[in-house]
Order: structure tokens, then sequence, then C-alpha cells
């Protein structure tokens, strides 16, 4: 028989080691493996999530997936996503409750590229534009909206053989992605052939931290967690920015992602720049201001985007 000591010591050992479980903690970005992310990958590697005892495990959406992240966290097959306010905001008009937990980046790195020089936004009258299949180009159908100019969207899945091939008068592209592989192949892409929509007030803060309103009123310690160690992750890219890529790299290779170090340091360059907030000069992860969060309101109501109001306290936690 054990003794009453043993006993005791038996179940010291055991409550010591649930009270200090890891938790398992589902993330998946919007996209497949780039330095878009590189802060998530980066707080992964140095140990960061595991500072703060959780067990992250990143998955990625399949280049072909048809299943984006928004769906697999309505199904519960995943605990966070990385999306932009604009889809999350439309999903949840949809009905899957989502909630901004975290603003990583300040500023919108979306813009339109064309074969042709554009003057202004009614360059765009009548133009053949590609966008992105699986979405992230509502910026761009909104402002093309609310300036009344008819626009021929052209889907696509990825990438910018649409728009080398000429079959677009122009492509929506991301600043830190598309545009550079258009710069690649091309040799270079005029300034006056592009387009910022920051430029025409929708500078719409892009990539944060979803989860569902369920999730959030259940596990608000552990998100706490994963956007205190995701924060550092980011820091350390602005930082250590050779150090952070070589981590990216090791994430794009073992997904067999067929890309090189020289687009991804462009990427984690320019991704670095979107964190920086223009209200306070440093990355600071700020939430949306109010202000601009009721007139994206507005504007997703304007356009049918969406059919009812979100509070900024009911999505901004």
């Amino acid at each position: 028989m054990l003794g009453k000591r043993t006993v005791t010591i038996a179940l010291a050992i055991v409550t010591a080691i649930a009270l200090h479980a890891r938790e398992t903690v589902r993330f998946m970005p919007a996209w497949t493996p780039q330095a878009q992310f590189a802060g998530f990958y980066v707080a992964l590697d140095m140990g960061f999530y595991d500072e703060e005892d959780l067990d992250v495990v990143i998955e990625h959406m399949g280049i072909n997936s048809s299943k984006p992240g928004i769906v697999r966290i309505a199904e519960g097959e995943i605990d966070m996503i990385g999306s932009h306010p604009i889809q999350a905001l439309i999903a949840r008009d949809a009905g899957t409750k989502v909630v901004n937990t975290l603003q990583v980046t300040q500023n919108t790195g979306i813009m339109v590229v064309s074969h042709k020089p554009i003057v202004n936004l009614q360059s765009l009258e009548g133009a053949k534009i590609g966008r992105w299949q699986s979405g992230f180009s509502e910026i761009c159908e909104l402002s093309c909206k609310a300036n009344n100019l008819n626009v021929i969207w052209v889907p696509f899945l990825n990438g910018i053989n649409l728009f080398l091939s000429g079959a677009v008068d122009a492509t929506v592209a991301m600043s830190y992605n598309e545009y550079n592989l258009l710069v690649e192949a091309t040799g270079g892409i005029p300034e006056e052939n592009c387009i910022h929509f920051s430029d025409y007030g929708y500078d719409i803060p892009e990539d944060g931290v979803y989860v569902t309103e369920e999730y959030y009123n259940t596990h608000r310690e552990t998100v706490e967690k994963f956007n205190r160690a995701t924060c550092r992750g980011w820091d350390y890219c602005i930082e250590h920015p050779d150090k952070a890529l070589d981590i990216v790299m090791k994430w794009t290779e073992k997904t067999g992602i067929r890309t090189n170090r020289y687009h991804q340091s462009l990427m984690l360059k320019s991704m670095n720049g979107l964190l920086v907030n223009p209200r306070t000069g440093k990355a600071d992860y700020s939430p949306i201001p109010e202000d601009k969060f009721n007139r994206l309101i507005q504007a997703l109501i304007d356009m049918q985007y969406i059919s009812s109001p979100t509070s900024y306290k009911e999505f901004i936690k």
C-alpha cells in the first residue's frame, strides 16, 4: 500500500502538471507561408508562445483551398485566424460572430497596378481589373463603387500571370507582395501606373487577429497571452529582420512554397513599414481608431456589403 506521504506527493505532482499544462491554440493566417506572417513564425520559433504556456499550431490555407479561415473558425476547426477588418465585418454580418483582438498592421498595402498611367481613380473607368477570387480586394471595389466607376472585375486565384498576359488592363496588388513580383517580372513599374487607395481615404488597417465571440468570452486569458507573444514576434522582426527572414524561409521550404529569399526580404521590409502607426510613428499595435471604424461601417452599409451596423465595442476587444 502507498503511504499517505507518497499519495500526497503524487497528488501534488499531478496538480502541478495540471496547473502548468500548456493550452493548444490553432492559428490560421490568411494565406500560404510568407513574410506577411513573419511575426507569428518568429513568436513560435523563438519560444515566445512557449513562455506564455501556449502550444501554438499554425495551419495554412492551401493555394487551391476553397475553405478559408473564416469558414474553418465558424466550424470550430481553428481557434484564431488572421484576417482583415472588412472580411471579418462581412463574415460577422453573415452570422459568424468574430471579434478583433489584435490589430497588427496600421496601414493598407492594397493598390492597383495598370498597364497605362493612372491620373486618379477616374482613370479606372471601364477598365478590366483582376481581383482575387478569395477576397481581400473589397477596398478597391468599395472605392470604385463610391466614385460611380464602371469597372469589369476579373477574378483570379493568385499570382501575376493574368496581368502579364495582357488579359486585364490592371490588377489589384499588395504593396508587399504582388507589386514586388511585378517589378521583378517586368524590370520596373512606373509609379504613374500605380494607385494607392490609402491616398483616397481608404487607409483601412489590414492584418489582425480574430476569434469568435464565444472563444473570446471563454478564453480571454489565452487570447491575451497569444497577442502578447505575437507582438513580441513582430517587434523581433523589426529589430532583427535577417534572423526573422531565416525563420520565414524555413516555413516556406518545409511547406514547398516556391519563392526566394530576395522576394521575402522585400515583403518583410514592407510589412515592417505597415506596422508603423502614422499617428505615433512606431509599431504599437493600436486598434482601428473609432472614427475610422465608424466611417468604414457606414461605407459597407451604403455599398450593401453588410446589412446592419456593428458597434465599435462589440467588434474591437
